[in-house]
């Protein structure tokens, strides 16, 4: 089996939440596309609100966005990660970049598994030029109507899926919500995470996880 590691987007491999980044982005780029967004505000804050319609709230945020061709929004949301970036460098966290480009040279397989809509998420991980990374977020579609959240233990059975079981051989997340991942590997990594979260995996998994910082 291809040696697997599996990484959080949020927090880990961005500084702080996608969508907001992405927004910044996507109005610098055309302001005017404000105007659908703020039209829709209602029914995409209503949708936000719920945790299971996030993901349908986050698809139609970007497709509301971006506009034009469906088929070009992975390019269309990098465009807008660009021009986030460029105003707020430090949001593309630099060391957990470099961390994902070192296991890939040691011939792992690197998986980004996040509760983030993986269109969003595709669109940060090609600005950053991380485009070829495999993705497995959160999804959701209005025709067939269907949301999938990945988080918690759907998150590992979206892995299986997507032809990566465990054990992985490393599972990088800020958060102990990631706990079902850490489970299905010897080296769970928190990142930038308080004692809390430390506590909290250790007692659940037996072992004090290994640390990092890197913001």
């Amino acid at each position: 089996m291809t040696p697997t590691v599996v990484v959080d987007l949020d927090r880990v491999l961005l500084a702080g939440d996608a969508s907001t980044l992405f927004l910044s982005g996507r109005l610098r780029r055309s302001p005017l596309r404000a105007v659908p967004l703020l039209a829709a505000a209602p029914v995409l804050l209503a949708g936000a609100a719920l945790p299971w319609t996030r993901p349908l709230a986050a698809r139609l945020l970007t497709r509301l966005a971006v506009g034009g061709q469906q088929a070009a929004d992975v390019d269309a949301v990098a465009d807008a990660y660009r021009a986030a970036l460029a105003h707020r460098p430090g949001a593309a966290v630099a060391a957990a970049i470099a961390r994902v480009r070192r296991h890939r040279q040691q011939g792992h397989v690197v998986v980004v598994a996040t509760g983030c809509e993986e269109t969003m998420a595709r669109g940060f991980l090609t600005a950053v030029g991380l485009g070829d990374v495999d993705v497995v977020g959160s999804t959701g579609s209005f025709r067939p109507l269907r949301v999938r959240r990945a988080m918690g233990e759907t998150k590992v059975t979206m892995l299986i899926e997507r032809g990566h079981p465990p054990p992985w051989v490393a599972v990088y997340s800020d958060s102990a919500s990631d706990l079902p991942l850490f489970a299905g590997t010897p080296r769970p990594v928190l990142v930038d995470a308080d004692e809390d979260a430390v506590e909290e995996v250790t007692r659940v998994l037996g072992r004090r996880p290994e640390t990092v910082s890197w913001r």
